[in-house]
């Protein structure tokens, strides 16, 4: 499998990809990822993970007018949030702070997302004033794979580019484990939603 977002991301430093099996069709998982998104559905994270980052890591690299405020990830369909179309918003965060922004879109099998913005937040403040500014892109895809008639595995895969390369090299066992604990969340809370609605 091709990463789907190649074309948007040159020199990836950063590719991690998490995979889980769901009992579902494509058409049961879709609507749980359209609506995606900062206080839309969330993104189905439902343990200590969302509070932790709240409450400690946020706050200590976002200046307070970006970084939100705390809102449960939703456990049903949200009608108002179902249309989904190339060059949409998605935020994450505040108005004018993190985003993203849609690139592609196949219905049942592919959302692509694209985001420039969160490289403002990804160092303390002081940072931004010296050359070890961080800057960058990150390109997010959610895969729907159809097993069988009854099962689709879903994969959450995201490259990043970015430089100064010493700064990316010294953050990347930290974003690692990070974005490990980040995205089993995101994929367990979708499955539980699709197969509790199914049940």
């Amino acid at each position: 499998m091709k990463f789907p977002g190649e074309h948007l991301i040159n020199d990836p430093i950063l590719d991690l990809k998490y995979q889980m099996d769901i009992a579902a069709t494509a058409g049961k998982i879709w609507p749980w990822l359209k609506q995606m998104g900062y206080h839309r559905a969330g993104w189905y994270i439902d343990t200590w993970w969302d509070r932790f980052e709240q409450a400690y890591f946020w706050p200590a690299v976002v200046p307070p007018e970006a970084r939100g405020t705390y809102q449960p990830a939703a456990k049903e369909i949200l009608a108002k949030y179902q249309d989904i179309s190339i060059g949409d918003i998605i935020p994450d965060g505040p108005p004018d702070s993190a985003y993203y922004e849609v690139r592609n879109v196949i219905e049942n099998q592919l959302l692509l997302l694209y985001a420039t913005t969160h490289f403002n937040y990804m160092a303390p403040r002081f940072v931004y004033q010296t050359r070890f500014a961080p800057k960058g892109a990150f390109c997010w895809a959610f895969i729907i794979h159809q097993i069988d008639e009854n099962h689709c595995q879903l994969t959450s895969w995201w490259q990043a580019e970015g430089s100064p390369k010493v700064v990316f090299t010294i953050m990347k066992p930290l974003l690692f484990l990070v974005d490990r604990a980040h995205q089993r969340e995101i994929l367990r809370g979708i499955k539980n939603r699709v197969e509790n609605t199914l049940a």
